[in-house]
């Protein structure tokens, strides 16, 4: 009686764990321990919003991408887990405008991306000596791609191709040792949108934390 009066009765919402990047959520937090990126080094995020890429329309999303805001210098930051080695790694990639990419890389190099009907490999060279880059990147991957504006897992995947999704043409350049990369997507109307990459191993993430 004085349990039911009280609300002692009733019972408690279970707490969520997390245990695994992989299952990370809008509003769970990630801290980042010490690293060479100054730009995530010793930081906390917060997923602010979790979107998906599809890269052959074919087995679904291939990656579920947690956005973390900005950088310092108002760049927006996005973070994935990346298996194309064979060994689950994070992939830590931030936008550049035009100016920001001239500064970083040889643009003209890079600008023979978008030739039409070139049969050839672009190789580009790096202008700075920062962590995000690379010396030398080598072209890997020219196709169509799909960005989903929403997190994958709320998707039904009976579809091959999404009605949420948007088309683009899809550029990478990789390093030698596979440890950057730089992809560019490029919608219609000429928008084309570049980003810095760098891969680290999981266990720069030292702490997990569910939203609430």
């Amino acid at each position: 009686m004085f349990k039911k009066l009280f609300g002692r009765g009733k019972e408690k919402t279970p707490v969520r764990s997390l245990d695994r990047v992989h299952d990370l959520q809008t509003g769970d937090a990630l801290t980042i321990g010490f690293d060479e990126h100054p730009e995530i080094s010793n930081t906390q995020f917060f997923v602010q919003k979790v979107t998906g890429l599809d890269l052959s329309a074919k087995s679904g999303f291939e990656r579920r991408m947690f956005h973390l805001g900005n950088t310092t210098e108002g760049r927006a930051l996005i973070m994935w887990v990346d298996g194309e080695t064979g060994t689950d790694r994070l992939a830590f990639a931030y936008s550049a405008d035009q100016p920001h990419v001239e500064e970083m890389i040889n643009i003209d190099q890079f600008a023979e991306l978008f030739a039409p009907e070139r049969d050839y490999l672009i190789e580009v060279g790096s202008r700075q000596d920062t962590p995000w880059l690379a010396d030398q990147y080598v072209e890997d991957q020219a196709m169509e791609v799909y960005w989903l504006d929403k997190d994958p897992l709320s998707v039904s995947t009976k579809k091959t191709v999404s009605n949420d999704e948007t088309p683009c043409d899809y550029f990478r350049l990789t390093s030698k040792d596979r440890l950057a990369a730089i992809e560019a997507f490029v919608f219609s109307g000429g928008k084309t949108d570049v980003y810095f990459i760098s891969y680290l191993p999981l266990y720069k993430i030292e702490e997990l934390m569910p939203a609430g």
